[in-house]
């Protein structure tokens, strides 16, 4: 083979792994996964980071070798599909559980408004009941505990009715804010006066336990009163 023609095959391998190695640092510069934490979604990304310049390689074959181990570097480090949703569900989760426990309005514990739960238990028919049962029974007062003491929140609702309220919420809300916070979440409430209940969660209880079975199957347990509901 003539020194001309070895030339020109070496040339055009160098002008493909060249090709390698820069489609393998653009894809890992691309790729690179952004770390998602707890509270807050935020990007955490050094502002004075700089790149780091890489030696370059004195053969062709150094430059083979260079662009493989990038290339490898670029699919270890591109998160899959799976890891990328598991990310995103980890986040609605978080917003989630912070609208229901520290959002302005689930922290409101006055005022008559529209129900703050709009989840699979919720329906026009007993959002209409809870207006009037919320008004009838505390005049909106979130916070308030019978004179007997024995009915509390916004719906008077006793110990025994709010406690069976916790584990019929339990299955929904492990969809909306993972297993392990709903179950937390839950725990806490039960084991506190409803009176001290966010008012989501208050919210929650009621259109839960009314439309347990169907919609108003639960309304005896708010039958009476000063005027009919």
């Amino acid at each position: 083979m003539s020194k001309s023609k070895i030339a020109r095959g070496v040339k055009g391998v160098s002008v493909v792994a060249a090709g390698v190695l820069l489609t393998a640092s653009v894809g890992t510069a691309v790729a690179a996964p952004v770390p998602v934490v707890a509270g807050p979604v935020e990007a955490a990304v050094p502002a004075d980071a700089a790149p780091v310049a890489a030696a370059a390689p004195t053969m062709w074959r150094e430059s083979v070798a260079g662009a493989e181990l990038s290339l490898a570097a670029a699919v270890v480090a591109r998160p899959s599909r799976a890891v990328s949703a598991r990310q995103v569900q980890a986040a609605a989760y978080v917003k989630f559980t912070n609208f229901t426990l520290n959002s302005p309005d689930t922290k409101d514990m006055r005022g008559i408004e529209p129900s703050m739960y709009r989840g699979a238990f919720f329906n026009k028919a007993s959002e209409a009941k809870r207006l009037c049962v919320v008004e009838r029974e505390s005049e909106g007062h979130y916070d308030v505990i019978s004179p007997s003491g024995s009915y509390f929140g916004a719906y008077q609702v006793s110990r025994p009715l709010a406690s069976g309220a916790t584990w019929m919420m339990l299955k929904e809300h492990k969809k909306l804010m993972g297993e392990a916070a709903a179950k937390n979440v839950l725990a806490r409430l039960r084991v506190t006066p409803m009176n001290k209940w966010p008012r989501y969660w208050q919210d929650a209880a009621f259109h839960t336990v009314i439309n347990w079975d169907h919609t108003l199957s639960g309304a005896a347990h708010w039958a009476g009163g000063r005027w009919h509901c």
